[in-house]
């Protein structure tokens, strides 16, 4: 079946991209999640990928071309299948006339029956599979009961009622796939009927009712927005957030904001990032709340001009459209129960079951099994303490800190990581895998390297940082220090920002240091623009930004380009030295370990020094030993006299 794909919004202020260029033909095959488009957009050039598996059938743009989110693109189709008729077909309908076609073959019915539809649990999210089916029907239910388990094309996540009444009728069966939108159960109260006929035509025609409503509720969910009013919704702040947690609310009811002004600050599951205003008017509701966590495309906040009226019925119907998606918000947390020398009674198992389904597999929210992660709890062990039968975060907190014991070893702490592939799998390389792959070859044929070690004494800079970071304005990390002394060290030892150009050395015009960082798909080493010229206060400033967007993927071109040497730890990894390569384009590059405390003789006595272990790699075509040796040794002698930073 033919599919249309249009460009989607591909940063929070995205309102058309630029294609650089087109990295698939006519006829190509294509995977889900393949790059099919480079796009630039008001903030960075970004990868665009493919919605579906099958066959590029037609390419509707070309280089240079600029076109508004959502415009179509491309078509996906099977290798021989005509895409003529879809596209006419794809124009020509209208989703009017479908609706109330739909409508009048439904069977009337009593207003209190409710048709509950599969939400999209996720951006690209168009169907899901369901894995367990926890109710029964018959059964009482009550909004944000979680009544399926459904796997999508990221995850297996939950899916929550948003109606609530008696179980009447499932319309689904575990291992049924569905597009979203499908009904999936029809709810009432007890004395209720659902005929046959009224079933068929939901099965038929798809169930035109977002949260399933018919009649009196399909009223409620078709009011109309004021006219000027707009809805800011939470925008899909990195490549891979499915749902964001809100920090704080800066945004007050009332207040005139701007286009780019700044409302909330949402946690993802890279780093807090700021949520700017996609519209400008008057603040008229605010539909979240502090610590709140809610799926990206999940109404916050409408806007509109001062002299528009907001219903609260609108305010509503917003609300509960977005809740057949919302994600449960974070509990406040448990503190940990002191141990006494007290014996420990067995605990109470009041109202407490077993979060399993038949097939031992374990229900828990998504927050609950980051939380056991984070604290070593075995989540099979948890009993769920509320209906229905689903572990959450305030239980995994209340389990770690009855179970705690002073006398438990602390071997049986260590968490031996999942591993993410078996063997014998075929692990396809993203595109980031496949640039950093041909620079690293390109770097081993093309520079002739030596390499020096030398130790660094860090007891002065750590008790230097552990006072600066009491009084600073930005916690300055070993890092910051690290790129501050590499920076003045290039300005002493300007060769070490050289290139080969011809028969000369070029050095480099300003001094930028990259950053070598881990994200979710790769490597990437952004720049630590002009460190020669901030302070360290600056630098730690501009690098906690840079960091931060690099989870994010918000990098731009310009923090990628321009760096003379890069520097990369891994100590926080326990590792002591490794020999780094170095960046194309560059003349050598820093590795450092961690720092480890180390018996040292002096004047007859041992000491216990902090040292840190240095490896730094050179192209030989522009530095020599000697030279670099001063270098590195310039380097040591800032970071030993932390002050001179």
């Amino acid at each position: 079946m033919a599919k249309e794909v249009r460009l989607p919004q591909l940063g929070q202020t995205m309102e058309e991209g630029t294609f650089v260029s087109i990295l698939v033909e006519e006829g190509s095959q294509v995977s889900k999640g393949d790059v099919l488009f480079e796009v630039e957009t008001d903030k960075a050039t970004l990868e665009m990928e493919s919605p579906a598996d099958g066959f590029i059938k037609k390419i509707l743009v070309k280089p240079g071309e600029t076109l508004e989110v959502d415009a179509i693109v491309a078509i996906i189709g099977d290798e021989d299948e005509e895409i003529d008729d879809v596209i006419e077909a794809s124009s020509d309908a209208s989703p009017a006339d479908e609706q109330s076609s739909a409508q009048a073959k439904t069977p009337e019915v009593s207003e209190t029956i409710k048709v509950l539809t599969l939400p999209r649990l996720g951006q690209t999210m168009e169907e899901g599979t369901i894995v367990n089916i926890l109710v029964k029907e018959g059964d009482s239910i009550a909004k944000g009961d979680v009544i399926l388990e459904v796997e999508t094309d990221k995850a297996t996540l939950e899916m929550e009622s948003t109606q609530e009444g008696i179980l009447k009728k499932l319309l689904v069966k575990s291992g049924d796939t569905i597009p979203v939108d499908a009904p999936v159960a029809i709810f009432g109260k007890e004395d209720d009927v659902v005929s046959q006929d009224y079933i068929d035509s939901l099965l038929s025609n798809g169930a035109d009712t977002d949260s399933g409503a018919t009649t009196a509720e399909a009223e409620s969910q078709s009011i109309q927005a004021p006219e000027g009013a707009k809805v800011l919704e939470l925008p899909q702040l990195g490549q891979t957030m499915e749902e964001g947690t809100i920090v704080s609310v800066l945004a007050e009811v009332g207040k005139t904001i701007a286009k780019g002004d700044v409302v909330l600050e949402v946690e993802t599951d890279k780093a807090t990032l700021e949520m700017e205003s996609s519209a400008e008017g008057v603040v008229k509701a605010i539909l979240v709340k502090a610590g709140e966590t809610i799926p990206v495309d999940a109404a916050v906040a409408i806007v509109a001009p001062a002299d528009v009226e907001i219903t609260q019925a609108y305010i509503d119907s917003l609300k509960n459209t977005a809740s057949s998606a919302k994600v449960e918000a974070k509990p406040e947390p448990v503190a940990p129960a002191k141990p006494t020398p007290v014996a420990k009674p067995a605990p109470v198992a009041v109202a407490a079951k077993a979060a399993t389904s038949s097939n031992g597999k374990i229900f828990a929210s998504p927050r609950a099994k980051t939380i056991a992660k984070e604290l070593g709890v075995n989540i099979a062990d948890i009993k769920a303490t509320k209906d229905p039968l689903r572990i959450r975060e305030v239980d995994v907190r209340n389990y770690a800190s009855t179970a705690a014991s002073p006398a438990q070893d602390e071997s049986t702490a260590i968490e031996m990581p999942q591993p993410e592939h078996e063997l014998g799998d075929k692990v396809a390389l993203t595109r980031m895998q496949k640039v950093v792959a041909q620079r690293m070859v390109e770097s081993k044929q093309n520079i002739p390297c030596f390499y020096l070690n030398s130790v660094v004494d860090m007891t002065e800079l750590v008790s230097f940082r552990a006072k600066l970071n009491k009084t600073a304005p930005v916690k300055v990390s070993f890092n910051d220090f690290i790129i501050r002394a590499l920076g003045l060290a290039v300005k002493q030892f300007p060769i070490m920002a050289g290139q080969i150009v011809g028969d000369d050395i070029k050095i480099a015009d300003n001094i930028s240091v990259g950053l070598a960082i881990a994200v979710e798909d790769g490597l990437i080493a952004p720049m630590s623009k002009d460190v020669d010229k901030k302070s360290l206060i600056e630098v730690a400033q501009y690098n906690k930004d840079l960091i931060a967007r690099s989870k994010s993927g918000q990098i731009s071109p310009d923090d990628l380009s321009g760096g003379c040497i890069t520097l990369s730890n891994l100590g926080a990894f326990g590792i002591e030295s490794f020999i780094p390569i170095v960046v194309p384009g560059q003349c050598s590059i820093l590795g450092t370990g961690w720092i480890k405390d180390t018996l040292v003789p002096q004047n007859g006595n041992i000491l216990i020094r902090k040292q840190m272990k240095m490896t730094l790699s050179v192209d030989h075509k522009v530095a020599n030993g000697a030279y670099a040796a001063q270098f590195l040794d310039y380097v040591r002698k800032l970071l030993e006299n932390p002050a001179s930073l």
